[in-house]
């Protein structure tokens, strides 16, 4: 499900993402995991309160990897067993991204880019006002730094990044 937000570009979400990997203690062109992030979260300034879990397969719909759920407490993140399983083996890229995509969510949430419930989403409704873009765009921004990996091939950014080839594909887009 998609929500509309304030409009933001690929610029600020570029910052945004500076700013996230200097919260978490990250080198600027150093690879994430988001398998230990999410065990660092609650220790960082700003998110002790996002938690996770590793839930059943058959707990999220079929075709839901994860999904970060707003509590009155904070943020939960629940994880589907065999996306966590395959980051933490890092047998795909694309869990990695599911995972980081969801720490993205309670990112930008803090940042202030909530949904706008009044207004319904269309297809007319600009990129740049939609929150799943600006998620998938920062977790891009996050794993795959612009300074970094401009002008690298995507099999080195595969493998450097522990990401999918789309993704890698997607990267060389912006």
């Amino acid at each position: 499900m998609d929500y509309e937000i304030r409009p933001t570009s690929r610029k600020d979400l570029r910052l945004y993402a500076k700013l996230f990997r200097s919260i978490c203690g990250f080198k600027e062109d150093e690879p994430i995991d988001p398998i230990p992030l999410l065990d660092k979260l609650p220790d960082l300034e700003g998110f002790e309160n996002v938690r996770y879990e590793v839930v059943y397969n058959n707990i999220l719909a079929g075709a839901v990897p994860a999904q970060c759920i707003l509590l009155e407490d904070g943020y939960l993140i629940q994880i589907k067993e065999s996306v966590y399983n395959s980051a933490r083996n890092k047998k795909t890229g694309g869990s990695r991204m599911h995972i980081m995509h969801e720490i993205m969510h309670a990112f930008l949430d803090k940042l202030g880019y909530k949904p706008i419930f009044s207004r319904n989403l269309t297809k007319s409704t600009p990129l740049y006002c939609r929150l799943e873009w600006a998620v998938m765009a920062i977790a891009g921004e996050v794993m795959m730094p612009y300074e970094a990996t401009e002008g690298m091939p995507v099999k080195e950014l595969m493998k450097t990044y522990g990401v999918s080839e789309s993704a890698a594909k997607k990267r060389l887009k912006y």
